[in-house]
């Protein structure tokens, strides 16, 4: 048994970024250690629970699989002879290949096929909403928000995203409608109510599935009927909750990992700064202390009614210093 477990750990490797995971084939397994079917069955079972205890102790790194090759292995202890004395050789020699786009993707494609299904290959896209909630001044303002978010702008979200909160993040290369690996981010092109996220989710995400490419615009388009709503009998000063959809698209590691990121984002984590300036120029301001909620669609509606009961009702705030904040989205 204290064999097995050494074997299980053999091929793990955390960078401060990327764990990287070493996959070995039944084949690899013989030649190695030796043993049966059974015994590799075994070994597979201990090394998964290795990973998920790892995957634990570095929550929210990016995980990065790297298939055993003997003959690329050999070459590289062949160069580094120094490497030849130190544990867990195999996982030094994956991190070498990792840091390295193009030779993982060499190893990968000489070892395309695994004894399970991978779920860094395995494709999903989930649909976010990041919520905003703002102080509107007028029904001039309000009707801005209706209009299409500018692209430049749209497209300096998502670059500062990935930049900051998301980095380093894996590019994406879709392998076909249900595989690709690493993470793509396309921001949407308006602002939503918030149970609109919901009633955009299936379509949304089932589009995006079946046509998205590596040579697609970096956002989605939004329909206008789906604009943020406005009501001509609304009074100002008022809290308007605007909802920015976010779709990540990708492998299933690497969405789970960008779904921990962005349910731990702090605000130094996210461009409010530019949020700001933007509404700044539409007249609008950013609620203070707000912009840093996000939900996958399916739990808007709870994080919707958290936000509700956190922000000051109109009592309290035509009592307070801040007579700006008088209405609340209903």
């Amino acid at each position: 048994m204290l064999l097995l477990a050494e074997m299980g750990d053999n091929g793990f490797y955390y960078d401060g970024h990327r764990l990287i995971y070493v996959t070995y084939s039944f084949e690899d397994y013989q030649t190695i250690w030796g043993g049966s079917l059974s015994d590799y069955k075994d070994f597979l079972l201990a090394r998964q629970r290795k990973f998920q205890q790892l995957q634990e102790e570095h929550f929210g790194a990016w995980i990065v699989l790297v298939p055993f090759d003997q003959e690329d292995f050999s070459n590289w202890v062949e160069e580094n002879p120094l490497h030849k004395q130190c544990s867990n050789q195999h996982a030094r020699w994956a991190l070498k290949v990792a840091s390295d786009p193009s030779h993982l993707v060499k190893i990968r494609n000489r070892h395309p096929l695994q004894n399970y299904i991978l779920k860094d290959e395995s494709l999903k896209a989930v649909l976010f909403a990041w919520f905003l909630p703002v102080i509107t001044p007028n029904s001039s303002s309000m009707r801005k928000l209706k209009e299409p978010i500018p692209q430049q702008l749209v497209n300096q979200i998502r670059e500062e995203l990935i930049t900051g909160l998301l980095a380093p993040l894996p590019q994406f290369q879709r392998y076909s409608t249900t595989r690709g690996t690493g993470v793509a981010i396309l921001p949407g092109d308006r602002f939503v109510h918030p149970d609109t996220i919901d009633k955009i989710r299936e379509h949304t995400i089932e589009s995006l599935l079946q046509t998205w490419d590596s040579c697609s615009p970096h956002y989605f388009s939004i329909s206008k009927q789906y604009s943020f709503p406005t009501c001509p009998h609304w009074h100002f000063p008022r809290v308007a909750v605007l909802c920015f959809p976010l779709v990540v698209l990708g492998s299933s590691f690497d969405c789970e990992t960008v779904t921990i990121r962005i349910s731990r984002a702090d605000s130094k984590d996210l461009p409010l700064h530019t949020w700001k300036s933007y509404f700044q120029f539409l007249n609008v301001q950013l609620y203070p202390g707000r912009g840093t909620d996000f939900a996958a669609a399916g739990f808007t509606k709870h994080i919707h009614n958290e936000i509700q009961r956190e922000l000051a009702s109109k009592a309290e705030l035509l009592e307070s210093k801040h007579t700006a904040y008088l209405w609340r989205v209903k």
